[in-house]
């Protein structure tokens, strides 16, 4: 009962007013299919109806439902000033339809693009969280050797990664390699930092008695040291997993051949603005999504904290 109720809220009132709009007069040269638009508005729908029923009864589901509010009215609001008003211009911002329509007919290239981006930036990104985090451990378990160290990671992490571009075209091999390496550098100081930081505020109570104990340097870094700094170390991993995604983007449009970024950037080049907005839709999407699924994974391993 208490799902169901979940349902009548007026986030579905926005839903009818969304999928109405779509069914006013249209005031472009190019009017596209609004049954891609409705189809949109239902997947989401869909969606949001799965999700009140599996979310376990007690959890708070006004967060969520605020989400789809706003989906809803920018889906109605963007229809409005594009298609239906067209107070915005044509050739630049196209319309849902025109959108939605132009995503299922690239929807096979698309993957095949995030396929490359995720390939590289998962390599770089693993190859950061298992250098970052034991080395954080260990010199913010040293306390001169931390505070030494971390003047170093900060000053090394202050310098953007994309200046490392020019040296690792010249000394690795591939664009591959060089992207890889990127993310890497991108990734590695905010994990390193998060991870010295959460060392360096853990109770001296806590260190006192496991060296009472005479617990082993291993079993100290990763059964005591690494299980009270994961709040700071996932805190450094959500910072460097988006500016991964920022640096990868940035560099697919530089030089890539393959990826999101690349594929924006190509169609740029021939001004088609509606694969464009394919484009950063899908990008924001996945980003969304990862993001969501690491903090999901965060709430899991941190529910000794509630």
């Amino acid at each position: 009962m208490e799902r169901l109720k979940r349902l009548y809220s007026p986030v579905q009132i926005l839903f009818i007013l969304s999928i109405l709009i779509q069914f006013l007069p249209n005031h472009t040269k190019k009017p596209g299919n609004l049954l891609y638009a409705v189809g949109l508005l239902a997947v989401l729908e869909v969606i949001q109806i799965l999700i009140a029923f599996l979310l376990p009864a007690g959890r708070d589901y006004k967060t969520i439902n605020g989400i789809f509010g706003v989906i809803f009215s920018a889906v109605g609001i963007w229809t409005l000033l594009t298609a239906k008003l067209a107070w915005i211009p044509q050739d630049i911002f196209k319309a849902p339809d025109v959108v939605t329509e132009q995503f299922v007919s690239d929807l096979p290239r698309l993957i095949t693009d995030l396929g490359a981006s995720l390939t590289t930036i998962t390599a770089g990104y693993l190859l950061a969280l298992a250098t970052a985090i034991p080395t954080g451990l260990f010199l913010g378990w040293n306390a001169q050797v931390g505070k030494v160290s971390e003047h170093i990671a900060n000053f090394l992490g202050s310098i953007p990664p994309i200046v490392f571009v020019p040296y690792a075209l010249a000394l690795l091999p591939t664009f591959k390699s060089c992207s890889v390496f990127v993310i890497f550098i991108t990734a590695f100081f905010p994990i390193l930092s998060g991870t010295m930081s959460g060392v360096q505020n853990i109770s001296p109570e806590i260190l006192s008695s496991a060296k009472v104990l005479c617990v082993p340097k291993i079993s100290m870094l990763f059964q005591i040291l690494l299980p009270a700094s994961l709040p700071q170390i996932f805190d450094g991993c959500n910072m460097g997993l988006l500016l991964s995604f920022i640096l990868l983007t940035s560099a697919e449009m530089i030089g890539g051949n393959s990826g999101i970024g690349f594929y924006i950037q190509y169609y740029t080049n021939f001004g088609n603005f509606t694969r464009i907005m394919v484009g950063i839709v899908f990008l924001g999407t996945v980003v969304t999504l990862i993001t969501n699924l690491v903090k999901m994974l965060e709430a899991h391993l941190l529910r000794w904290k509630k």
